[in-house]
């Protein structure tokens, strides 16, 4: 049997002889008898064809592969737990990765909270977040490359399950130098014939046909100067004094100096949702885990 075969009880047996240099000791540290540990360490011996300790009536010392035999036998018990400890805590949802996509205007307000939050709460878990577009996500969603997304899509596929966790209000972004600017309450029928930064149908899809629904429900027709894809790009327009927009209200967070926002009263179904998704049925435990925290994160934007 010289092959090199042991069991990880043997290596225990070994590590405490080798640091006590006593046998009485050792079995007293394993909680058991001076016998069966001498019997644990000649079969490790015979698995290994090598004498890693020197025994007489006075002592107990190691011999020279019994030295180096020992860095590593502790290496191997200290990787084994480690590996028992990470499953267990795998088990338990306390470890692992998550990747999420997000459609970029959750970057602003909503992922900063959400990976804050989940640092604090799951420190051995990794969130991998990754800027998609809504399509993109679903696609990914169902390949099994993410295993939550954050989109702005209402309708997605029937193994697709989504709930919305982000219902905010649309506001108003005006130049300062616009002429509503100067107005106490600038109200959304202002925009009629008014300069309007507009989102474009390739990527801002969903927001540009709320904006259509809203602007005709109230018959108000802007002029349309530009359309562009992303929420911050609108408000560069606005801060260089191209004309007006219609933004969600976590918008504010950019803070653009030559931008003014308004709140205004507008119908709750005229509103910027976010939806979380994810594979419909079974979950992980970790999978669970983070779509509750992000479901907490984002609370207070779902009113």
């Amino acid at each position: 049997m010289a092959g090199g075969k042991y069991e990880f009880s043997q290596l225990r047996c070994f590590v405490a002889v080798a640091e006590e240099l006593n046998f009485r000791r050792a079995a007293e540290r394993l909680h058991m008898t001076q016998p069966p540990l001498s019997r644990q360490i000649r079969l490790l011996e015979h698995g290994l064809g090598l004498q890693l300790l020197e025994r007489t009536n006075r002592r107990v010392s190691l011999t020279p592969a019994g030295e180096s035999f020992y860095d590593s036998a502790t290496d191997m018990l200290q990787r084994s737990e480690h590996a028992i400890l990470k499953a267990r805590q795998a088990q338990r949802g306390q470890s692992g990765s998550i990747a999420l996509g997000f459609v970029p205007s959750a970057a602003l307000e909503f992922v900063p909270r959400i990976v804050t939050m989940a640092a604090e709460r799951f420190p051995g878990v990794t969130l991998d977040p990754t800027e998609m577009m809504s399509y993109e996500i679903v696609e990914a969603q169902r390949s099994g490359r993410l295993d939550l997304g954050l989109t702005r899509m209402e309708q997605t596929r029937p193994e697709i399950a989504r709930e919305r966790v982000v219902s905010e209000p649309f506001i108003l972004a005006i130049p300062r130098s616009h002429p509503l600017a100067d107005k106490a309450n600038p109200m959304l029928e202002d925009l009629n014939g008014a300069p309007f930064v507009g989102y474009s149908t390739e990527r801002g899809g969903f927001v540009r046909e709320t904006h259509q629904t809203l602007l005709s429900s109230r018959g108000v027709t802007p002029r349309i100067v530009q359309e562009v894809s992303q929420t911050h790009t609108v408000l560069a327009m606005v801060n260089s004094g191209i004309g007006a927009a219609l933004v969600p209200a976590s918008s504010r967070v950019l803070g653009m100096k030559n931008v003014r926002f308004v709140d205004l009263d507008l119908p709750r179904q005229f509103r910027s949702d976010l939806y979380l998704i994810y594979r419909a049925g079974e979950r992980t435990v970790l999978q669970e885990r983070m779509r509750q925290l992000i479901v907490e994160a984002l609370a207070p934007y779902n009113d």
